[in-house]
């Protein structure tokens, strides 16, 4: 278990040697280890959440899966955003993140309400 773990540490840790580094680079290394465990989360969600959707198979559950998949992918699209910023590949203000987020919390709503309707 932890042999799968290493690649991702190992690359967590060279991002926070390079965002500490890097000049125009915000935050330190524990911010951008802990970014990144957020969008391997995020991945692994959407791994989850489509397995989920192929079982439902087009069912009256499957509209409420496509919203938490698409919230995923917003979710783990802010991460790249933040993450990139971070390490000092470009420059990002918080609107575009911060509206991804957004959009992440109304998806995950309407995915979880959409669901509550189908199965009241």
């Amino acid at each position: 278990m932890m042999r799968k773990w290493l690649p991702f540490l190992a690359m967590a840790v060279a991002l926070s040697d390079r965002a500490l580094a890097a000049p125009g680079g915000t935050g330190g290394g524990m911010a951008v280890i802990f970014n990144l465990l957020v969008f391997l989360g995020a991945i692994a969600c959407l791994v989850i959440s489509l397995r989920v959707f192929i079982l439902v198979k087009g069912g009256a559950l499957a509209r409420g899966w496509q919203m938490l998949i698409v919230s995923f992918v917003t979710l783990a699209a802010g991460q790249v955003f933040i993450l990139a910023e971070k390490i000092g590949l470009f420059a990002l203000g918080f609107d575009v993140p911060g509206l991804l987020y957004l959009a992440t919390v109304a998806l995950w709503f309407a995915g979880l309400m959409q669901t509550r309707k189908v199965l009241e």
